[in-house]
């Protein structure tokens, strides 16, 4: 039995419009039906991949390109090139190949009769292909209330489980970032899929451009909405800003009745490798239970914190099986008091900026110093292009505000040629914030939770090219 993905008429695909014409031309053995070749119901080859039925003449355009197959996928492949030779073939093992043929000549899966299929010899006959038109409604509803009677015959789904694709390393890893809590939110749903606001922003490579069948799920790479996650209820064409990261193997039926607003629990396969701000100890227990060799770099003590990992990628440390992790002294690692409901977009600015979006500790490289009144930090004027002033200083003394503290940080905003400077004030000032511009030209994005004598000591002696760590306070 084959599922089509599609029934005929509903915007019916060029695949399986051909497979709905000529679908009784692959029966028999001999000559076949009209316009077909000989033998063209018998099975003519078969490899580890594929088995190949046919073949038959087709008008189905050819694409040179080698295309991704899941396992009992049923397609149309070409012999040579050569739509006169098109072959019915059902994908054995989940494999990359050029067949001919491109996504749209994917025309469904093999649900029944796998083990016949496996069984097939060369040689062998299809006698007879039958359509059985069924319609099947599945009820479901999402649900919260734990009192919820449950009836005779109903399923519970609890979670979803996506199993990740190596071919789509970055993307995978801004998909664990997203779900790093085990949260997948509906922030933005429709009839063919489901997707996440939560990372959009975020630049990406293109990567693993394929077809995006029903269950997978991919993130836009591109345009306004780069960085939104979709996961889909229904397939889609390839298409070029959709990165094609994972398949979700488990608990799929959560993302067909999910609601706007509502939020999934999420596993990942494999789990996130993700141990920076833990301690070198605690990454050796961690990578230690997922058999990955760890080596210490840096401050190898035990208790020195994991500021960075090489290679960074989930995806590149499970292939390689090995991972570096670069160690520093606690004391080397700063909390900061972020002000979210203050300057929310210059937060955001700050977490792209420092690594903080996506990771547990962020980075800051010292740009220039002015000793004992100011350091200042790398930025980026591009995406500081829309930074709008929020959270403004207000001037002390004769003002109304109490001008700048010592251990406050702010970043130049877009009315500046120097915007996405950042910098921190050492001392107080009441003309002043803590980028050099007067109090209308920076927002105020953090204080640092911890400005001990010693603190202000250790940024004193900062200099051009040095990094800093920071941490958001729990």
């Amino acid at each position: 039995r084959i599922k089509i993905v599609q029934a005929e008429g509903e915007g019916t695909g060029a695949g399986i419009k051909a497979f709905y014409e000529n679908y009784k031309n692959f029966r028999g053995g001999g000559s076949g039906g009209e316009g077909s070749g000989e033998g063209s119901g018998e099975v003519s080859w078969k490899t580890e991949n594929v088995t190949a039925i046919g073949p038959i003449k087709t008008n189905l355009s050819v694409q040179r390109g080698e295309q991704k197959y899941k396992k009992w996928d049923v397609f149309f492949g070409f012999g040579g090139f050569d739509p006169s030779k098109t072959y019915l073939m059902v994908s054995k093992r989940e494999h990359e190949a050029a067949y001919g043929t491109g996504p749209d000549a994917v025309i469904g899966r093999l649900t029944r009769g796998r083990s016949i299929i496996s069984g097939l010899q060369e040689g062998d006959r299809i006698v007879e292909i039958t359509p059985i038109v069924t319609k099947a409604e599945r009820a479901g509803f999402a649900t919260s209330d734990l009192e919820t009677e449950i009836k005779e015959g109903q399923e519970i789904f609890t979670f979803a489980k996506v199993r990740l694709f190596r071919e789509a390393p970055m993307s995978s890893e801004h998909f664990l970032s997203l779900t790093r809590d085990g949260l997948f939110h509906a922030d933005d749903l429709s009839h063919t899929y489901f997707a996440s606001d939560a990372l959009k922003g975020l630049s990406l490579p293109a990567e693993n451009i394929h077809y995006r069948s029903k269950n997978y799920l991919s993130v836009r790479n591109a345009g306004t909405e780069k960085g939104k996650v979709f996961a889909y209820k229904e397939s889609r064409l390839p298409h070029p800003s959709h990165n094609v990261f994972g398949e979700a193997v488990q608990g799929w039926e959560l993302l067909d009745y999910a609601r706007a607003g509502d939020t999934i629990y999420t596993v990942t396969e494999p789990r996130w490798m993700m141990v920076v701000g833990k301690t070198q100890k605690e990454a050796e227990a961690f990578f230690e239970r997922e058999n990955i060799g760890q080596v210490r770099e840096g401050n190898v003590a035990d208790d020195a914190v994991v500021v960075d990992l090489k290679p960074a990628l989930t995806m590149e440390i499970a292939e390689l099986g090995e991972v570096r992790t670069v160690g520093v002294d606690a004391s080397g690692v700063f909390e900061v008091e972020l002000f979210h409901k203050e300057a929310p977009k210059t937060v955001w600015y700050f977490k792209k900026i420092t690594g903080l979006i996506n990771r547990p500790i962020g980075i800051l490289k010292v740009y220039f110093t002015l000793p004992g009144v100011m350091v200042l930090f790398y930025g980026s004027a591009e995406e500081a292009g829309t930074l709008v002033p929020e959270n403004l200083a207000e001037a002390g003394e004769g003002g109304k505000g109490g001008g700048v503290k010592k251990g406050i940080l702010g970043v130049t905003n877009m009315s500046r040629a120097n915007r996405g400077m950042m910098g921190i004030r050492l001392t107080d000032s009441e003309e002043y914030g803590p980028t050099g511009e007067t109090f209308n030209g920076a927002n105020i994005v953090l204080s640092f939770s911890d400005l001990s004598p010693a603190t202000l000591s250790f940024l004193g002696r900062l200099k051009e090219g040095d990094v800093i760590y920071v941490k958001e306070k729990g």
